[in-house]
């Protein structure tokens, strides 16, 4: 199989995960197809887990009982060159070397591309040595900006609280690639605790936000390798905690928030495969590779919205370890 991706496509947006050559990748060895895999989907996971945790704020001040807000949110999160590539060091591998005999390379992972074919010998030295060349990341550039959205509503309930929900069924995307989404937050104005804060210039709350993101992608009809039930998933989780502090304009207004992020994005290779070369030949192996990574850390968020009636639009940036670039549409009151 020369070829395959899984595609998070979420309205107005993408984010793709791609793996190429996946056959001759399990040909180095299970246990070493598992550690390339590892450090290859880790910065793909962390900006998944940055970009989703995006987007869930335009001001501080929540919306009165039963009023609602009803938009769509778009995020781009940049990617910096030293999240394209990871270190391969040979030593940390099972019988495998570099072709030109170095011990350790930069190689592409999932968001960067190898400047020229990168090969890896398995059993050198021996009559079965196997020759494999690594695989590039998504498409055939670097990936320096990662964009997704999705729709996402808001409602206000009692007691200064808001909740917020996004979701998307499951559906078919592109090619053989479905997928979903849905979310929750809750968002609590700390300004209507005491009447002498509601006389302050701006409004402060807080609020906790969960995004779970999956992608399925069948590769059965593009396999090169024999087998069944073949498929790549995905299952992103993204939590966020963070303050909000807004002014009170009638039409434009600023907003910001400091806060924490954390979630883990799992890819796993599932299904029955029948290794045809390398140090694995003739074994069938079922589910071969599981890959979590885990991600965390602050966020600092400034931005502004402005309002025409009963519509809205907002703007914000993020520093954050992928920094990300927001914009949103919505209407309602």
């Amino acid at each position: 199989m020369k070829k395959y991706t899984l595609l998070i496509a979420l309205f107005i947006g993408y984010f793709t995960f791609s793996q190429t050559d996946i056959d001759q990748i399990l040909e180095i060895g299970i246990e070493n197809a598992q550690k390339f895999s590892e450090d290859y989907f880790a910065p793909a996971g962390e900006a998944l887990v940055n970009n989703m945790s995006n987007g869930w704020y335009t001001t501080a001040k929540v919306k009165k009982l039963w009023h609602f807000e009803v938009g769509l949110v778009g995020n781009l999160s940049f990617v910096r060159e030293d999240k394209q590539s990871f270190i391969l060091r040979t030593q940390e591998y099972s019988n495998l070397s570099f072709s030109d005999g170095s011990t350790s390379q930069f190689v592409a992972n999932a968001l960067g591309t190898n400047q020229q074919n990168v090969s890896v010998i398995v059993n050198s030295g021996q009559g079965s040595g196997l020759e494999v060349v690594l695989p590039d990341g998504i498409g055939d550039s670097e990936i320096n900006a990662l964009p997704g959205g999705f729709i996402q509503g808001s409602m206000g309930l009692i007691k200064s609280t808001e909740i917020k929900l996004r979701f998307l069924p499951r559906i078919k995307a592109v090619g053989n690639a479905e997928i979903q989404l849905y979310g929750v937050a809750f968002q609590h104005e700390f300004t209507d605790w005491v009447y002498p804060l509601k006389r302050w210039p701006v409004k402060l709350s807080g609020l906790l936000g969960y995004t779970n993101v999956k992608g399925f992608y069948d590769i059965n009809t593009n396999s090169g390798v024999p087998g069944e039930d073949q498929e790549l998933e995905l299952s992103s989780n993204s939590w966020l905690l963070t303050s909000i502090v807004s002014t009170k304009f009638p039409v434009l207004n600023f907003y910001g928030g400091l806060g924490y992020y954390f979630g883990s994005t799992d890819a796993d290779l599932l299904g029955v495969y029948e290794i045809q070369n390398g140090p694995s030949a003739s074994e069938i192996v079922t589910d071969p590779i599981s890959v979590r990574n885990k991600t965390n850390g602050v966020k600092a968020t400034i931005g502004a919205q402005v309002k025409f009636g009963v519509f809205k639009a907002n703007l914000d940036y993020t520093l954050q370890n992928y920094n990300n670039l927001s914009l949103g549409l919505a209407f309602g009151w």
